[in-house]
């Protein structure tokens, strides 16, 4: 956000994996039809419980509602991460992990992605080899790199070190089209705890709806520390109709999928190297400092993603991919920007260096 603005409505917001509506027109309804002793009771987490346990065919024991990922992650954090633990997380990843495990007092330990932005296997079971952590912090994708472990391999590494608990983030987990939670891979590991979103693939950042999947006494354990009815009845209400129409994310998804080629071609065009990813963003190579793009973007209007983007990722822009019309208003930014003379990606190699903690990280 640039400096002296109170609010971010005035804004294109392409920065933090919003959609610009909900994937199913029944989610509007659904809180339209919420009868008013709802609005006056604590809220049930109970039928959205039911029917995600129904979808990804486990118990209900499996299936803990929070209030959207942020609140997950330090319960989990809160449960089993006390000072001194220690912790494993990618570089860069989601800020929220960071910001977790550094709340409770934890050693970090970081395993970074490589220069073409993978997280490589290799990297992260000589972590575990050192000494078996506590937890271990994965996204599949992750962002701000947009990139995925192999499932298979993740669930692999999990096996290998019963010792540790295993945290994979799959908030994108419809657009990349992968899940440790597919019946195909066999019941998931006791030690691997799953983290989902409402926000990204549903399009419902604004209700605040995630949930965690495991084993049964892993979300108990963290039932005994959360706290009591944190998402609203309006929330519960929509995210049920969002999950009982399958249909309108599955197109949703496809349409982002759509937008995402067909922005990299616009860009190509323009000489410059657009790099779509297994999440709702494409990653736009321009140069480095990237800060001066972002604030040229937003004097006209537009938020693009900064956040992370540090060592190999320095020189790219993250960019929320929804439909055509956006993406024309960010081309004519785009092209108004370099008209005033701001280096296009074709002419910039990026700036060498390792991954690091520099600046803040992640994105929402």
């Amino acid at each position: 956000m640039p400096r002296g603005q109170p609010s971010r409505e005035r804004f294109l917001r392409l920065d933090l994996g919003e959609s610009s509506a909900p994937a199913s027109d029944s989610v509007i309804q659904a809180i339209r039809d919420l009868p008013p002793e709802h609005l006056a009771r604590y809220p049930d987490p109970g039928p959205l419980t039911e029917a995600l346990a129904t979808h990804h065919l486990v118990s209900r024991a499996q299936i803990l509602v929070t209030a959207g990922t942020d609140e997950a992650i330090r319960q989990v954090f809160n449960t089993y991460v006390e000072e001194g633990a220690r912790v494993v997380l990618p570089r860069p990843t989601f800020g929220a992990f960071l910001a977790a495990a550094e709340a409770g007092g934890a050693f970090v330990e970081r395993v970074d992605h490589r220069d073409n932005f993978e997280l490589d296997p290799e990297d992260l079971a000589a972590a575990l080899s050192r000494r078996t952590p506590r937890l271990v912090v994965l996204s599949l994708p992750d962002a701000p790199t947009g990139t995925a472990m192999d499932c298979d391999r993740v669930l692999e590494l999990a096996r290998s070190t019963p010792g540790a608990l295993f945290l994979i983030n799959e908030s994108f987990a419809s657009f990349h089209g992968q899940s440790v939670l597919d019946p195909v891979r066999g019941p998931l590991p006791p030690n691997v705890l799953v983290l989902r979103s409402f926000s990204k693939d549903y399009g419902l950042a604004g209700l605040r709806v995630g949930y965690l999947v495991g084993h049964g006494q892993v979300l108990s354990d963290i039932d005994l520390v959360r706290p009591s009815y944190t998402v609203s009845a309006s929330a519960l209400a929509g995210a049920l109709a969002a999950l009982q129409d399958q249909a309108a994310m599955r197109a949703h998804v496809l349409r982002v999928r759509g937008a995402m080629d067909r922005l990299v071609s616009k860009l190509a065009i323009r000489g410059i190297e657009g790099r779509a990813t297994r999440a709702n963003f494409v990653l736009v190579k321009l140069s480095s400092p990237i800060q001066p793009w972002a604030a040229g973007f937003a004097a006209r209007g537009i938020l693009v993603g900064t956040a992370g983007h540090v060592g190999p990722l320095a020189g790219y822009v993250r960019v929320t991919v929804n439909d055509d019309t956006e993406i024309d208003a960010l081309l004519d930014a785009l092209d108004l920007l370099l008209r005033h003379g701001l280096r296009g990606a074709a002419r910039v190699e990026g700036v060498p260096g390792d991954w690091d903690d520099a600046g803040s990280e992640g994105m929402a």
